[in-house]
């Protein structure tokens, strides 16, 4: 318990810290001229872009667990997402998403385990999807940089993923990961954590549903990137470019998952070191980062809503039209 609400002190101080700085680099006044110039048309689209990117994913999440015989309707999933996103954004760390999407298919299916290994899964595809798209972009944007560090980095959590994703798809290396965590027993963890990592495993045979899904994944990276380009212009940032956007948004995302609060701080770093070497303003770039956090908070708003309906049954009937 305090080793827990140390590291929340850490994350606070980081992400405070960074933010503080920031803001203290680029000038709260500027900051708010910059944001002051926001075109409404630009954002909107932004916004649409964000939604379909939503739908992407809650129908990428259903394909995964119809393979495993959770039917799922789309709509539920849909404002499952929504309730996942307001705990993304109100938690002090972006897991509480996942767990909150996890307990609620249990919940709904009673398949605890296939649950969470499928919303493991899921996050390890749109890990490889954002780690995909910063790999190819760094060919491109090397000359924009005179240290190694940051392709190294993206290079190495690129095989570390890869390697995860083999080691638990591939029979032999699964059953020498299932030996080693049969010597885990206290408190049964090891075979716990063995019934989720079975889930992953068992789409070994369905090879072409992952593809599939990391396909919507890379799709819905995409569209982010887009988002993000749809806020520049919205800024009148005209020297962003789409096709530097996407050595931007995955770096900076790569970031978030340093310690921090949801990322704040170290993502808005990676917008300001990034977006400052092709002469935009520390304000500008900051500004940026900015919306690209307000549009997801103000989705997450609605999952606040549509979690207090949650909180009955009567409600989820009404909310995806199901019976008992």
């Amino acid at each position: 318990m305090m080793n827990k609400i140390i590291l929340n002190i850490f994350r606070v101080v980081i992400s405070v810290g960074l933010l503080a700085y920031l803001i203290y680099l680029a000038d709260i006044e500027k900051i708010y001229l910059t944001l002051k110039t926001l075109n409404l048309q630009f954002f909107m689209l932004a916004l649409a872009i964000f939604f379909i990117c939503l739908n992407l994913l809650s129908k990428r999440w259903q394909i995964l667990l119809s393979k495993l015989a959770i039917r799922s309707p789309y709509k539920l999933l849909f404002n499952f997402y929504f309730i996942g996103f307001f705990f993304n954004n109100f938690l002090p760390t972006s897991i509480g998403g996942d767990v909150s999407r996890a307990y609620n298919v249990a919940k709904h299916s009673g398949k605890k385990a296939i649950s969470i290994g499928v919303v493991l899964l899921e996050r390890m595809l749109g890990l490889l999807a954002t780690l995909t798209l910063a790999s190819i972009s760094m060919f491109w944007v090397m000359k924009f940089f005179h240290t190694p560090r940051i392709i190294f980095l993206t290079l190495t959590m690129f095989a570390i993923v890869i390697f995860i994703l083999v080691n638990l798809l591939f029979t032999r290396t699964f059953n020498f990961t299932g030996k080693l965590l049969e010597k885990i027993t206290i408190f049964n963890i090891g075979d716990k954590i063995h019934r989720i990592l079975e889930t992953i495993h068992s789409f070994r045979n369905n090879k072409r549903t992952i593809l599939k899904a990391y396909l919507i994944s890379l799709l819905s990276q995409i569209l982010l990137i887009v988002m993000n380009y749809l806020l520049a212009r919205a800024l009148n940032l005209q020297q962003v470019s789409l096709g530097f956007l996407f050595i931007v948004v995955p770096v900076s995302f790569l970031l978030s998952l340093f310690p921090s609060i949801n990322g704040l701080g170290v993502r808005d770093s990676g917008y300001v070191f990034l977006l400052t070497r092709i002469g935009v303003s520390p304000a500008e770039a900051l500004s940026l980062s900015f919306l690209n956090t307000f549009v997801p908070i103000l989705f997450s708003l609605y999952g606040g809503v549509l979690l207090i309906f949650y909180k009955n049954k009567k409600s989820i009937q009404s909310l995806t039209g199901m019976k008992s």
